[in-house]
């Protein structure tokens, strides 16, 4: 199938992404493209993504996404670190304010 054809299948107003991914499809086989809509269904969208920028041309989309994925990573972990902290400091606020409560109503 050429992009043209991949494209005529598709309604009008996806052609700019067709446009852009739509190579990598091209590129597949059938068996490669049924193995690539099984990862997408199982919902793990960032291989499926990975997976399309690896067909594509340009080797440059790979490697800036693989380095923008591990920024997010990074910048992920981050957050949860700090989250837990936050969730941690929290824990012992409360249950200051508990004992204090129960102090209060005199248990």
């Amino acid at each position: 199938m050429t992009l043209e054809e991949l494209q005529s299948k598709l309604p009008k107003e996806w052609r700019p992404i067709v446009a852009q991914y739509g190579p990598a499809f091209v590129a597949m086989t059938t068996e490669q493209a049924w193995e690539w809509l099984q990862v997408a269904a199982r919902g793990d969208i960032y291989a499926a993504h990975r997976a399309i920028l690896a067909k594509l041309p340009n080797g440059d989309l790979l490697a800036e996404w693989d380095r923008q994925s591990a920024e997010w990573s990074a910048a992920n972990e981050r957050n949860a670190a700090r989250m837990a902290w936050q969730r941690d400091a929290m824990g012992a606020v409360m249950r200051v304010l508990v004992a204090s409560a129960l102090a209060m109503v005199g248990l």
